[in-house]
């Protein structure tokens, strides 16, 4: 629950997206559900993109408040890499769910 709660309101918008596209890509036709999940893939790296930016625009203008201040960036730092941690991860999943549903992966 940390890696959630540190990563800042964003990692929910990541897994809100996610777990919509997938309940979308499941209520629809076969031959949708690649497209489906490939524009899932790209809003999880959106987002994950979104949520790095604004966490470096917090840190940047933050961590010298602090009375420790390159321990403060250092955990600024280590918090918002969780936002392309999870955005990783769920393009990852949602991308292979994409060359399932397609076919591609057939051979394997």
């Amino acid at each position: 629950m940390d890696f959630m709660r540190d990563g800042g309101f964003n990692m929910w918008l990541l897994l809100a997206s996610a777990v919509a596209t997938v309940a979308w890509a499941a209520s629809k036709p076969a031959a949708e559900r690649p497209v489906i999940l490939l524009g899932g893939c790209l809003a999880s790296l959106v987002l994950g993109f979104l949520g790095i930016s604004t966490g470096l625009i917090a840190v940047s203008a933050n961590y010298n408040k602090f009375p420790e201040p390159l321990e403060a960036l250092a955990m600024g730092l280590r918090e918002l890499s969780n936002n392309g941690l999870f955005a990783a991860a769920l393009a990852t999943v949602q991308g292979l769910g994409a060359a399932v549903t397609r076919g591609n992966l057939k051979h394997l």
